[in-house]
């Protein structure tokens, strides 16, 4: 064989090797990194200018209700845009909590709304422990001000991040809290040095290398943070997952 062809195939062989290594996660949306899991250690990279919680409000009743959907959305625009990431399901084009939208979809440009109050993502403290750990429950919350229950509660229509077991029933991530719920009006936990309620803060990860936040990239909620830079850590919340491609 040829050394010029030799080249060429060992060229193409450590391409190939670098794509696998960097392939997008087979991790499901709403699940939490493990010790085990291939994805520890990647790096994350600070998510684009604008990226915000938000909610397309689908007409049904005005306001915020258990009918909209809810957008980690990805830019500086008051629309839906590309790479969206719908943290609930967009049920009637068949569209799953943790898919990312494309430009095709049908909910494409559609207005958003900044999710009412001071919204907070916030953890459920089923263990009782002093820290944020594997078995805690997240959410989207709707942060109703001092002195009302749900400044210190979970409240109707916060968004689950994490599947919620209770009662014999399993509510998936992605769905909304409602009235009578078992994790309805249940005290959420405070988090990191000087006891902040908010996780934070949201990472990608370039799959694709290309130096910018795009369809292939993995999304986490970032806490607790890795060391010494953004890195996929234990604890570490997809917001993305195997089903948004």
């Amino acid at each position: 064989m040829k050394k010029s062809m030799k080249t060429a195939l060992l060229a193409v062989s450590t391409l190939l090797l670098i794509l696998n290594s960097a392939c997008a996660s087979d991790y499901s949306f709403g699940t939490k990194v493990l010790a085990t899991d291939s994805d520890i250690g990647k790096p994350l990279f600070v998510m684009p200018a604008g990226t915000s919680i938000a909610y397309w409000d689908t007409g049904v009743v005005p306001g915020y209700d258990d009918t909209d959907v809810v957008y980690l959305h990805t830019s500086l625009a008051t629309t839906v845009t590309a790479n969206d990431i719908r943290l609930t399901s967009f049920a009637d084009a068949g569209f799953a909590a943790g898919s990312k939208v494309k430009a095709t979809d049908n909910d494409i440009g559609m207005p958003l709304t900044p999710l009412p109050n001071a919204i907070q993502i916030r953890y459920l403290n089923i263990d009782g422990s002093v820290n944020y750990d594997l078995n805690d429950p997240v959410y989207v919350h709707q942060n109703t001000g001092p002195g009302t229950p749900g400044a210190f509660a979970t409240v109707t229509n916060d968004v689950r991040l994490t599947e919620v077991q209770g009662y014999g029933q399993v509510y998936a991530a992605g769905t909304k809290v409602h009235d009578f719920e078992p994790d309805h009006n249940k005290i959420l936990g405070l988090v990191g040095v000087g006891r902040t309620p908010a996780l934070g803060p949201i990472g990608f990860f370039d799959v694709n290398g290309n130096g910018l936040y795009d369809g292939p990239d993995d999304v986490y909620l970032n806490f607790p943070t890795g060391v010494p830079a953004m890195t996929v850590t234990v604890n570490n919340l997809r917001l993305s997952g195997n089903q948004s491609r």
